[in-house]
């Protein structure tokens, strides 16, 4: 690897960096519509198997799946910031991937044994 692809390299990551400052709004989950009974014996919706739509949020934490009620009002906004981790979870991984690199060039100057040991420094 030569010195300009390492610094096309640098540029790259730093302009992956500044796409990842415009997301302020993101949340790890999935928005899904679940259809849940409800408490009353009589309903018709509920006997028919139908159930009553409803929008929520679910986010796995801990090994456990927690849902958050969205309602109509809160799903558009649920879903964007849906999506805005999604993005930033590519933006992470091609930034991952830039250092990588740049790391195999680092390291490719060395003598073989020496690229991995532990306690070089000045």
């Amino acid at each position: 690897m030569q010195a300009k692809d390492v610094r096309l390299l640098k540029q790259k990551r730093k302009l992956l960096a500044k796409r990842m400052a415009g997301f302020e709004q993101f949340v790890r989950g999935s928005v899904v519509l679940m259809k849940r009974r409800c408490v009353y014996p009589r309903c018709r919706r509920c006997a028919s198997g139908a159930g009553h739509p409803t929008w929520v949020l679910t986010v796995s934490q801990r090994g456990k799946t927690r849902t958050v009620y969205l309602g109509h009002r809160r799903l558009a906004e649920a879903r964007r910031m849906a999506v805005n981790y999604r993005m930033l979870q590519a933006i992470v991984e091609q930034i991952a991937q830039v250092n990588l690199e740049l790391l195999r060039y680092d390291c490719s100057g060395m003598k073989g044994a020496d690229c991995g040991r532990k306690g070089q420094g000045p």
